[in-house]
């Protein structure tokens, strides 16, 4: 039987990495609610987001922040032209799906061949970094994502509930 100190960091861990998740599917579930397109090249596209951090990071020694303020406002553009062609051409939500898959394949393939599959973790100061919480360690760059990714569901629950 686990501890109850191993049980709690788990609990901690998992919570802090499901807010995450959380965003990812959020943006989903928008495109599809709202849109009524079934955008599975959204997950790819983070993945891909995250790998291009990670390649800036080591490249050309960029913080994480800053590699960030040049890709997501890259990918914003790219999402939306992404519906701009799916808008032009009436792409109903089950070609959507079919579209969206075949671009995930390809830009999985495209990440798979340049970065292989080997585990990668970008090293800086914060990556490790955690504050001790009794006897917990909560990481500290996870905790203002997570909290960043709950502030992000709320006000958009509340723009689509009270608009």
């Amino acid at each position: 039987m686990p501890s109850l100190t191993l049980l709690g960091q788990a609990m901690v861990s998992g919570l802090l990495a499901g807010g995450l998740y959380a965003l990812l599917a959020l943006g989903l579930s928008l495109s599809w609610g709202l849109l009524r397109l079934v955008n599975l090249a959204h997950f790819a596209l983070a993945l891909l987001g995250a790998y291009l951090t990670y390649q800036l990071g080591v490249t050309f020694h960029l913080s994480a922040w800053l590699a960030a303020a040049a890709i997501v406002p890259a990918f914003f553009l790219l999402g939306v032209g992404l519906h701009a062609v799916f808008a032009y051409f009436r792409v109903t939500e089950f070609t959507s799906l079919l579209v969206t898959f075949g671009v995930t394949v390809i830009i999985e393939s495209v990440i798979q061949w340049f970065w292989t599959a080997d585990f990668r973790r970008y090293e800086t100061a914060w990556a490790t970094a955690s504050t001790r919480v009794g006897p917990l360690f909560v990481p500290t760059l996870a905790m203002p994502a997570c909290l960043t990714a709950a502030g992000l569901a709320v006000a958009t629950w509340a723009r689509l509930s009270f608009a």
